[in-house]
């Protein structure tokens, strides 16, 4: 396990032989699977815009010790702390690794936040031993991410932001981009991995540029939640064929169909009717849950949190960089209910995901943001690397073929480590180099001080000595007059 915080506090310099401190450096990045590069050099606090991006700090990294393939696929997921749960149930349904970003706020200027977050800590690393030792198939890495936040900003969940750290240390070229409480249908993942039909579906994504649609299903909304939950790992667990009768009985239902716009494109009716891929027809709000090349996958844009145009976006990005959208006959995902979000209820008021709740103001500043990113996409003005704050790494963490990269303050090496290659970043110096450039520093900063302090003394006794001749001067004056003889 790689904890961020507490690493980087225990790296003290000492004065031992460079070779020493590379294989220390060494061994603390394989143990942790960890990449700095993309969580260390972070520009913290800053802006796109008028827009502030979340200001997330890495406190905990968790790699899973199960064994992994080159020709996997990875879940990019993310869920605050309290959501763990439906992790669990998702990893049940999947026999991949699923890469996991974890949030946990933290509240200015309250006393508590330092024994919150040691908890927090250990709830997540009891977590993801229980998960690595009871599932032996599904591999996880979670990352624990804080951010000091005002209380009542609590509902403003960093989707985004969160997605992209779980993106940033993903290791296999195929994604499947997904959300937490949604459970993958039954054999999928052995019929994407098995030998003779992973390099196909890498070719299909990569030379064909195409993206592969799950269609996402859920139950009705006036079923309780058990229920609920019981047609949903049902219809998990089914065939095609048995998918389509609970549909036809009203137990399974296109999902969000309130936003038709956001799934309808995938059209229901085809699909069920289908065995063959066939192309969609993308329209603006379409956020349906892909597979994607990793390579070629645009990052999200940070500034959409709280709730709503985040996944939309994203989707839109790829339609405008030209790739195709198809569906696959054989797979689909089903939405596990659960209470509506702290986030849904500040954007919308009235009933809730239904075609009569309204947007509040939050919805209207993040449509705000949304209808400026795609002006900006159609002149070609958004950032390449994306609006994140990451950028600083997309560019080596997309290429992955070069054995050597040099970044500003570490340098990367990408390695064979089992059946995945992932990057190693070490500084660009050895800590007993480092500790004596901080030395020389302080004295440089010690020896401006002292040239201050003489100058501020040699200014003083200058004036002290100014003051001393004014008034001898005064002095001078009026002892003239005095000594001068009055009229008579």
């Amino acid at each position: 396990m790689y904890q961020g915080s507490r690493l980087r506090a225990g790296l003290a310099p000492t004065r031992l032989l460079p070779i020493l401190a590379t294989l220390y450096l060494f061994a603390v990045a394989v143990l942790a699977g960890e990449k700095p590069t993309c969580a260390d050099e972070a520009r913290q606090g800053s802006t796109y815009g008028k827009v502030r991006l979340p200001n997330l700090k890495v406190e905990a990294v968790l790699r899973s010790q199960q064994p992994r393939e080159k020709h996997d696929i990875t879940i990019i997921t993310q869920c605050s702390l309290d959501r763990l749960y439906m992790l669990e149930e998702q990893c049940n349904t999947w026999q991949g690794i699923t890469s996991v970003a974890v949030y946990y706020p933290l509240y200015i200027f309250q006393n508590t936040n330092a024994d919150r977050l040691r908890e927090a800590i250990t709830t997540v690393e009891n977590f993801h031993e229980q998960i690595d030792r009871s599932h032996g198939k599904c591999r996880m890495d979670i990352v624990l991410l804080s951010e000091v936040i005002k209380p009542q900003d609590a509902w403003s969940y960093p989707y985004n932001a969160l997605r992209n750290h779980a993106l940033i240390r993903s290791e296999t070229d195929v994604l499947l981009l997904l959300d937490a409480d949604f459970l993958v249908s039954k054999g999928v993942h052995e019929a994407l991995t098995a030998s003779d039909k992973a390099s196909a579906l890498m070719d299909d994504l990569t030379a064909n540029k195409r993206v592969i649609v799950l269609p996402a299903f859920e139950t009705p909304r006036s079923l309780s939640e058990e229920t609920g939950k019981t047609y949903a790992l049902k219809a998990q667990a089914c065939t095609k064929s048995e998918l389509k009768s609970m549909f036809d009985e009203g137990k399974i239902i296109q999902f969000a169909d309130f936003y038709n716009v956001g799934h309808g494109s995938t059209n229901y009716k085809k699909w069920f009717t289908a065995g063959e891929p066939y192309p969609i027809t993308y329209k603006t709000g379409y956020e349906p849950y892909v597979l994607v090349d990793r390579r070629t996958v645009p990052w999200y844009d940070e500034r959409f949190r709280g709730y709503g145009w985040d996944k939309v976006m994203q989707i839109y990005h790829m339609d405008a960089m030209a790739f195709h959208f198809v569906s696959h006959p054989e797979a689909w995902v089903v939405h596990r209910p659960h209470p509506n979000s702290a986030g849904y209820n500040q954007s919308f008021t009235g009933e809730a995901y239904s075609t009569n709740h309204r947007p509040t103001d939050h919805m209207a500043k993040m449509e705000k943001i949304a209808y400026g990113m795609m002006d900006e996409l159609k002149v070609g003005t958004y950032p390449d690397v994306g609006v994140t704050q990451l950028a600083v790494c997309r560019e080596k963490w997309a290429e992955g073929g070069k054995n050597l990269v040099k970044s500003k303050n570490v340098w990367c090496y990408w390695l064979a480590t089992g059946a995945a290659s992932r990057v190693l970043c070490f500084p660009s110096t050895p800590c007993w180099k480092r500790h004596k450039k901080k030395k020389k520093k302080k004295k440089k900063k010690k020896k401006k001080k002292k040239k201050k302090k003489k100058k501020k003394k040699k200014k003083k006794k200058k004036k002290k000595k100014k003051k001393k001749k004014k008034k001898k001067k005064k002095k001078k004056k009026r002892l003239q007059y005095s000594s001068c003889s009055l009229p008579g």
